[in-house]
C-alpha cells in the first residue's frame, strides 16, 4: 500500500491533528501568537521541521515504535554530550541542540501509528517512555557538565541521585504493581482488596486534606518550575547560553534546584501516599 503523501498533505493533516491534540488535551491555541507567542514559534518549528522528515519516514518501512526508540536515545546522546562539553564546546551545543529539538521525532511517531494503522498498546507506552529517558538524560547531563567544567567531583555523586529519585517514586512503584498483579493475578487483587458493592462509597471517597490546602498550592508551584516539559527545558537552555557567552554561574544553581526538586518530590510522595487510599481510590474509580 502506497503512502506517498504530498508536503503539503502531510504538514495539513499535521496541524490539524496537533491543533486539535493541544486544545482537547491542554486548552492551548497554537495559532494564537499574541497570548502564547513562544508555544506559537516553537510548534512551528516542530510540524514544519517534523513534516519534512515526515515526507522521507512515510516511504519507508520504518513503524512508529522505531522512531519513539530513537527518541528515547536521543536522551542517552544528550548525556554523553553535555558530559563531553569540556572537551569541545561543540559537544555542548550539539547536547543543547539535540534536548531543544528532541520533540520533532516525538511528533512524528504518531502521525506514521494513525497513517499506517499501526496504533498499539506497546507504542501507547513507548512515547511517554521517551519523553521519560530524556528527562533524565538532560537532567543528568548537567550534573556532568558541571562535575567536569568546575572539575568539582561532588556533582558526580549528586548526579546519580537524579535517576535514584525517579526510580523510588511511590507512586510510579505502586502502579506498576498494581499493573503486574491486575495482569499475572487478578483473584488475588479482589482478595487483597475487594470491590466496592455500593457505587455511593466511591462518589464519596475523601479527598485528601493535602489536596484542598494552600500547601498543595504551593507544592504545585514548586513541582512545575523546571519541570520536563519543553517550555522548562529551553529555558534552562537559555541559561547555558547566558553563561558560556558571558561567564555567569547559573546552571549550578539550577542543578541544586533540580536535585532538591527530586528529594521533596519523594518525601512528600512517601509521606502523601503512604497515609492516604489514594490507590484503593484509583481502583474503585476504574472498577
Amino acid at each position: 500500500m502506497s503512502y506517498a503523501q504530498s508536503l503539503k498533505e502531510i504538514r495539513d493533516t499535521h496541524y490539524t491533528h496537533q491543533r486539535k491534540d493541544n486544545w482537547d488535551n491542554f486548552k492551548i491555541d497554537i495559532d494564537d501568537f499574541k497570548s502564547n507567542p513562544y508555544t506559537f514559534l516553537k510548534w512551528r518549528f516542530y510540524l514544519e521541521t517534523s513534516s519534512l522528515i515526515l515526507y522521507i519516514l512515510i516511504r519507508t518501512n520504518i513503524k512508529p515504535n522505531h522512531v519513539s526508540l530513537i527518541y528515547a536515545l536521543l536522551g542517552i546522546l544528550t548525556l554523553i554530550f553535555l558530559g563531553l562539553s569540556h572537551q569541545n564546546i561543540i559537544f555542548l551545543y550539539l547536547g543543547l541542540f539535540i534536548a531543544f529539538s528532541k520533540t520533532i521525532l516525538d511528533a512524528c511517531d504518531g502521525y506514521i501509528a494513525r497513517l499506517k494503522n499501526q496504533k498499539s498498546l506497546s507504542g501507547f507506552i513507548l512515547d511517554p517512555y521517551g519523553a521519560y529517558i530524556n528527562a533524565i538524560g538532560f537532567q543528568c547531563g548537567i550534573g556532568f557538565y558541571l562535575a567536569n567544567t568546575y572539575d568539582k567531583d561532588y556533582f558526580l555523586y549528586l548526579v546519580f541521585l537524579i535517576p535514584f529519585c525517579y526510580a523510588i517514586r511511590l507512586k510510579s512503584y505502586a502502579y506498576s504493581s498494581l499493573l503486574n498483579e491486575i495482569i499475572e493475578n487478578k483473584d488475588h487483587l479482589d482478595k487483597i482488596h475487594p470491590p466496592k458493592k455500593n457505587n455511593n462509597e466511591i462518589k464519596n471517597l475523601k479527598i485528601s486534606k493535602l489536596e484542598k490546602s494552600n500547601f498543595r498550592k504551593i507544592y504545585n508551584l514548586f513541582l512545575y518550575t523546571f519541570d520536563d516539559r519543553a517550555r522548562s527545558v529551553d529555558l534552562i537552555i537559555l541559561l547555558f547560553l547566558i553563561e558560556t557567552k558571558f561567564n555567569f554561574k547559573l546552571i549550578e544553581f539550577v542543578f541544586y534546584y533540580l536535585i532538591l526538586k527530586h528529594l521533596v518530590i519523594v518525601f512528600v510522595s512517601l509521606f502523601v501516599y503512604s497515609n492516604n487510599e489514594w490507590l484503593e481510590n484509583k481502583i474503585n474509580k476504574i472498577r
